[in-house]
């Protein structure tokens, strides 16, 4: 039985559909209610706790610094009860409860399903949940108000409230049309190298920048950015741009259109050979990848789990 200053479940929900879905009517959406009683279930809380938990920025609800510290809590709470439903059910004292990874979607596409493949086969039990998401700076939010409990991306500014993992490099390679022939400067690097792991077939030229139409993401992702720095340190500029939201159609379209495309090497080796040469770059570009991850004290068991999978592969 609940009283006047009582917290309910309903009300925990309610801040972690709004935190995660930044509008109410979404979040209401998914909760198969109501907005006027979603409205009423956040509004009924913050009166209880005497804080404002949510503000609206634009055309999302973002959270407050007191909402950011509730939606944590609330998120645990809610695990929390989820992971006694499950022992109270049977378990047999294997981990359970649910693990949220997300990424960058050049990760999420290629480097997090190993890990969490690795995960899976040792921890049957633990419900995984994965999302991508290309601005760092909503991941780092994403993991600091529990949405995601760990999130691989670009290295940068660590929050004093979360903690970063090292990961292994992202590599990036150019992939250009086998069949149309390359130019002098490739042809001279020599064959495949097969003790380098990118398995890359000479070093892209110049030349191949300044003639070859470039197949790229829009502006303001992260390969988009690591290819621009590229044209930049050789001077050039594409002649003619190809631009594509699909990252899986990135080497396609490159051989479709007698073009070129620069990605992370991971997605280069993912994607089909037949007809592909891929090029190192005249100078190494690397991305530093970590996984973020709250402190010690918030982590769940399925999370700290998580963190021995990826550690064993830095």
């Amino acid at each position: 039985m609940t009283g006047p200053g009582a917290l309910t479940l309903p009300q925990l929900e309610a801040v972690l559909a709004v935190a995660d879905e930044g509008s109410f009517t979404i979040a209401a959406q998914v909760l198969g209610i109501s907005q006027p009683s979603l409205s009423r279930r956040i509004h009924s809380l913050e009166e209880t706790l005497g804080l404002r938990l949510f503000l609206p920025v634009g055309r999302q609800m973002q959270l407050t610094d007191a909402g950011r510290r509730v939606a944590n809590t609330a998120r645990r709470t809610l695990q929390d009860l989820e992971d006694l439903r499950r022992q109270e059910a049977g378990a047999d004292g294997a981990l359970s409860g649910t693990l949220r990874a997300a990424g960058l979607p050049s990760l999420v596409a290629t480097r997090l399903p190993r890990h969490l493949g690795a995960f899976h086969r040792a921890h049957r039990d633990v419900r995984i949940e994965v999302f991508a998401q290309e601005d760092r700076e909503l991941l780092v939010e994403s993991v600091r108000t529990g949405r995601a409990d760990v999130a691989l991306t670009a290295a940068g500014h660590v929050p004093p409230d979360l903690e970063a993992l090292e990961l292994r490099p992202q590599t990036f390679l150019a992939v250009v049309p086998r069949e149309t022939g390359t130019s002098d400067a490739q042809a001279t690097v020599g064959a495949l190298d097969t003790s380098d792991t990118s398995h890359a077939q000479g070093t892209l030229s110049a030349r191949d920048l300044a003639e070859r139409t470039l197949v790229t993401l829009p502006e303001g992702t992260s390969i988009r950015e690591v290819t621009e720095s590229v044209f930049r340190g050789l001077g050039t500029t594409p002649p003619r741009v190809i631009t594509t939201t699909q990252r899986d159609a990135l080497v396609t379209l490159a051989l479709a259109a007698d073009g070129l495309t620069i990605v992370p090497e991971d997605l280069a080796e993912s994607s089909p050979a037949t007809g592909t040469r891929r090029l190192r770059l005249p100078s190494d570009v690397q991305r530093p990848v970590v996984a973020l991850h709250r402190r010690e004290h918030l982590r769940t068991p399925a999370l700290s789990a998580f963190l021995e999978v990826l550690a064993a592969d830095v």
